[in-house]
């Protein structure tokens, strides 16, 4: 049977291209530029040739193994309050990773361009691998992220007085430079990096949040000296040059075990690094929402939930995974020709929901019925006109999604898509597009039912787009009553980079959790009276 996902791929892990780390600290800048080369072209290779981006992804075994624990995954435990705010209970922070899977059912997402204006001129992370006008950019970025390796993953902090991540307690930079080189039987296996960061107090500005006091450091003075007694080889401080230090910098220490291989690790970096990626909504989440909002109705017979952009399967799948105790209907469509299998029939949402119901215990001939689900392939502004679709007006008990935020993401190049239909300007797409949408939502929703609406308002050339207050506008004036905001909570947001003078995040959306700034993305709650 031909599979309607990809599993985990191990061409680009077992190339010649996947070096270790020490390796590629070693190279010289004409060495590591034709490394980048040969890089993008393996990578393009296995995309093209297995239909998997550069992920890790899993074997179906595994992904079985993770749709089996996602029912009964205790999601209430997502449930925070702000407090910032005066509405308890309005925090979501999920960190279970279960369901992610259904990327694989996604090899597209990574093609998705990114649009930072108003015009349809962005690219994807696939374009950065194979147009080689994004070569310098490539070369650039992985200058930083692997090379420098901004994320953390092989070379760690020196931490004073800390032998777990120093190898040896230390007080001073420069005592560990002298019993590195000093005691090889110890240091066996491991090589380190100096990395030129600014002078400052209080918290550095790396992925790991520490204090930079604590961060064993030289002085510009301490590398000339190991340099010039000819400790100091170019692979420790091939990310700068050390002809050419400037007075305002020191030199972090940053330990790491050798024979370490640059993949899958540096994967990551490709999707958060170099370009914002579309990204599937978690499927735990969307789970956590559809039993949240259809608890006082789960004794219902059928309980019908309405996704007017499905996105990438996230939200079917978590309602495919809701409990035991009620019976979902999953109503989604998506104008997106690159999820429908065309001629053959059926769609990528339709294969995903399957495979859940199939394949896990709920598979089962002993157990008694699995969610269901109705696809359609319209665009949310039309399928009012649907004939098939009619059976569900007034007959929806939640509706729930996270529509296009205007052109943001190119989803495809198919001229039905929201963003190529109704002009260039967000004027034209609002009233082209948002309107209808939310028209037919109010409409198709029962009395005494609830809708979530997941947008943020969209920075574009450095305003923000009003979609969120737009959205609310339109809703309210259906008859929709606005009752607050669910905040899903992204990351935390310590360090001087992210935030202002007084302490406070820079960013638009942010909320407090145990003390802990986070930013979030909104979930608008409705209901209809």
């Amino acid at each position: 049977m031909n599979k309607t996902f990809y599993e985990r791929n191990e061409s680009v892990i077992n190339s010649d291209i996947n070096v270790n780390y020490e390796d590629v600290v070693a190279m010289t800048p004409e060495e590591f530029e034709d490394w980048v080369v040969r890089m993008r072209k393996e990578i393009v290779k296995s995309w093209d040739k297995y239909g998997c981006p550069p992920r890790t992804g899993k074997n179906e075994k595994d992904i079985v193994e993770q749709f089996n624990k996602m029912a009964e995954y205790p999601v209430h435990l997502f449930t925070h309050t702000d407090e910032l705010s005066d509405v308890e209970d309005d925090v979501i922070i999920n960190k279970s990773r279960l369901g992610v899977e259904a990327d694989q059912w996604f090899s597209n997402m990574m093609k998705t361009r990114i649009n930072y204006t108003a015009k349809d001129n962005g690219h994807s992370i696939y374009d950065l691998f194979a147009d080689d006008k994004f070569l310098p950019r490539v070369v650039r970025g992985a200058m930083r992220h692997i090379r420098r390796d901004s994320f953390y993953n092989f070379a760690l902090s020196a931490i004073k007085n800390d032998a777990k991540y120093s190898v040896v307690s230390v007080d001073s930079g420069e005592e560990w430079i002298e019993a590195f080189f000093n005691n090889s039987k110890i240091f066996k296996g491991y090589d380190f990096i100096l990395e030129q960061v600014k002078i400052r107090d209080g918290l550095n500005t790396g992925y790991f949040q520490i204090e930079q006091s604590k961060i064993l450091q030289l002085t510009k003075e301490q590398v000339q000296k190991f340099k010039d007694c000819d400790w100091l080889e170019y692979r420790h401080h091939s990310t700068f040059d050390i002809d050419d230090m400037p007075d305002d910098k020191v030199y972090a220490i940053r330990v790491y075990q050798k024979g370490k291989k640059i993949f899958p690790k540096c994967f990551a970096s490709f999707r958060i690094g170099y370009i914002q990626v579309a990204v599937n909504y978690p499927p735990m989440t969307a789970k956590y929402l559809y039993e949240r909002f259809t608890d006082d109705i789960k004794d219902q017979e059928v309980i019908n939930i309405y996704d007017p952009s499905s996105g990438w399967g996230g939200r079917i799948l978590g309602a495919m995974a809701c409990r035991d105790d009620r019976s979902i209907h999953y109503v989604g469509t998506d104008p997106n020709p690159d999820n429908f299998y065309g001629s053959e029939g059926g769609s990528k949402y339709e294969s995903l929901a399957d495979f859940y119901n199939t394949q896990t215990y709920r598979g089962n001939p002993f157990f008694s019925e699995t969610n269901t689900y109705h696809q359609f392939m319209e665009g949310s502004e039309e399928i009012q006109y649907h004939p098939d679709f009619q059976q569900y007006k007034g007959n929806l008990d939640l509706i729930f999604t996270s529509p296009p935020y205007f052109n943001r993401e190119a989803y495809s190049e198919d001229e039905n898509q929201s963003y190529k239909k109704y002009g260039n300007t967000y004027e034209s797409w609002r009233d082209g597009f948002l309107r209808p949408t939310l028209e037919t939502c109010y409409h198709w929703l029962k009395s005494d039912r609830y809708m979530l609406w997941n947008i943020a308002d969209l920075l574009v050339s450095g305003d923000y787009l009003p979609l969120e207050q737009d959205s609310i506008d339109i809703l309210e004036g259906l008859g929709m009553e606005y009752k607050y905001v669910l905040k899903m909570g992204l990351e935390l947001m310590p360090g001087q980079n992210r935030l202002d003078e007084n302490g406070v995040p820079k960013c638009k959306n942010y909320c407090m959790v145990n003390g802990k700034y986070l930013k979030y993305e909104p979930v608008f709650v409705f209901y209809k009276p």
